[in-house]
């Protein structure tokens, strides 16, 4: 499988010249009505920010002159009413919000199968519709951090715009993604329904689960991850843990479907291996990685996946003989194996009973 957390790529092999066409005429203008509805709320939340602050400024600035009382609690009313004002409107403006999210999802996927002529059983429709809906997903990504611009004389206060952006919007941002990729799920349900026994369909619907998986996942987390884009403390919690857990589950439970059909496809347990690597399920992950090794002997990668992974579960001398192998191979990465000895998880159960 590859990597689940890249949320650039696509998994579905489905692509024709005609629906490259679709992608630009209903992608860009979709992500601007997108941005637009951003920023029409946030043009609210400034509005009312900036009455509220000119009226206490206002009282402050006023406060000797309001000599009596009575003059001075209507000023402090009309504050608090704008505040209450705010926070009610504010509320109404939520809901809408989503409302409007929610209809702009609704007008995308219309507009594809109004462009395919939709045939509800024509089964590349469908995986039209779940492609554009993966795109448009992509498309999205980074959006929270581009709402606001200023162009290049505020380039010194750049990095604070776009952390101020991110954290307005990326629950908005978050949300819309999440719908497009189960729409996209949604559609390969409806393929496998149709096709219960079609390997490729099957395929299709584990990839969608890993896409949507990717979307949980903490990037920081990832190897090789270099972005220092800030990242808001709470995104990545319980509720988003949960969520991965039970999309990668689901893709596990489809790629054992591959395995059970095409049990000498040694693609299906690579990405078995992959999903019970981001579930911490590291007897499954080796079990997986040996299964490709009987049917790809000579695979050097999957060598020293597996070797790292013994180590790593203190199954140093099965490890040590991978090593050997590998170093007797003249594989590149060979020396760097055998770093990962000793290192393994069942050492802070040692440091545990050493402390007790």
């Amino acid at each position: 499988m590859t990597s689940p957390h890249s949320e650039k790529k696509i998994y579905i092999d489905f692509e024709k010249e005609f629906y490259k066409d679709i992608l630009q005429t209903l992608i860009t203008p979709t992500s601007e009505k997108f941005q637009k509805i951003l920023k029409s709320f946030s043009t609210f939340n400034l509005f009312f920010c900036a009455l509220i602050a000119g009226e206490v400024f206002y009282l402050l600035f006023h406060l000797t002159f309001l000599v009596q009382g009575f003059v001075l609690a209507i000023h402090l009313a009309l504050v608090f009413a704008t505040v209450f004002s705010f926070f009610t409107l504010r509320l109404y403006f939520q809901t809408k919000k989503a409302e409007k999210f929610v209809a702009l999802k609704n007008d995308f996927i219309n507009a594809v199968k109004s462009s395919l002529n939709f045939q509800e059983n024509n089964s590349e429709h469908h995986l039209t519709i779940a492609s554009m809906c993966c795109k448009l997903a992509v498309h999205l990504h980074d959006q929270e951090y581009k709402v606001y611009s200023f162009g290049p004389l505020f380039n010194f206060i750049a990095p604070s715009i776009e952390k101020l952006s991110c954290w307005c919007h990326w629950q908005d941002v978050h949300f819309m993604k999440e719908m497009l990729l189960n729409i996209s799920v949604d559609e390969h349900i409806k393929l496998v329904k149709s096709e219960p026994t079609n390997l490729e369909v099957h395929a299709g619907l584990a990839n969608a689960y890993v896409i949507l998986s990717g979307l949980y996942v903490d990037p920081r987390t990832i190897e090789g991850h270099d972005d220092e884009r800030w990242i808001p403390h709470n995104k990545y919690q319980g509720y988003f843990k949960q969520k991965f857990r039970l999309a990668a589950e689901r893709a596990i439970e489809e790629f054992k479907i591959l395995s059970a059909y095409a049990p000498n496809d040694p693609w299906v347990y690579a990405q078995l291996a992959f999903s019970y690597h981001d579930l911490q399920m590291p007897k499954e992950e080796i079990k997986a990685y040996e299964t490709i090794l009987e049917l790809c002997p000579e695979d050097k990668e999957t060598l020293f996946k597996l070797g790292r992974l013994y180590f790593e579960q203190g199954l140093n001398a099965k490890g040590l003989q991978l090593y050997e192998n590998l170093k007797k191979s003249n594989y590149n990465k060979a020396e760097s194996l055998i770093h990962y000895y000793g290192d393994y998880s069942n050492s802070k159960q040692f440091d545990s009973l050493t402390v007790g």
